[in-house]
């Protein structure tokens, strides 16, 4: 190898060199530099994302201040105990079925437990317990045991209005 390098022309090893370093200085923006700029554009968009995300969730903190302040804060309709309102949503939700087991698990706090569940019901039905009634999921455990079925189960707390 020394010796085809000595037996090239002062021009043609420029030459060679010159290519060598250009190629090296092509290869470190590929496969550095490029990746990087683009790791830093997608960070750099995934944080003006999320402080989008945390201004809006600020608001919506400070509405609820005000409306819990203005005593308009949504309170539970009416004076059932947690275990009964869980188990006659649960039971108009569609959902009486799968309700294998509702146990209290201390001063208002319920351990609910669900067999093959259809998902799609059984989501929106949390949801509606949190929104409408004013019930923490505090613990939610879902395994899948067949298409759009799950076990699950969660541990609920009654919120005081």
């Amino acid at each position: 190898m020394k010796a085809w390098w000595e037996s090239l022309s002062r021009r043609e090893r420029f030459l060679i060199a010159g290519g060598a370093v250009l190629a090296l200085a092509l290869l470190l923006h590929a496969l550095a530099w490029q990746p990087f700029q683009a790791s830093h554009r997608r960070l750099r968009q995934s944080v003006a994302e999320q402080r989008a995300e945390l201004a809006a969730m600020r608001r919506t903190v400070e509405a609820i201040r005000r409306l819990e302040e203005s005593g308009k804060a949504p309170t539970v309709a009416d004076d059932r105990s947690l275990l009964t309102l869980v188990d006659q949503t649960a039971r108009t939700a569609g959902l009486g079925a799968a309700l294998k087991r509702v146990a209290p698990q201390g001063e208002n706090r319920l351990g609910v437990q669900f067999d093959a569940v259809e998902f799609d019901r059984l989501v929106p039905w949390l949801g509606m317990l949190e929104r409408d009634h004013r019930v923490a999921i505090v613990n939610l455990s879902v395994d899948r045991v067949a298409a759009g079925r799950v076990n699950a189960r969660a541990t609920v707390q009654g919120r005081r209005p």
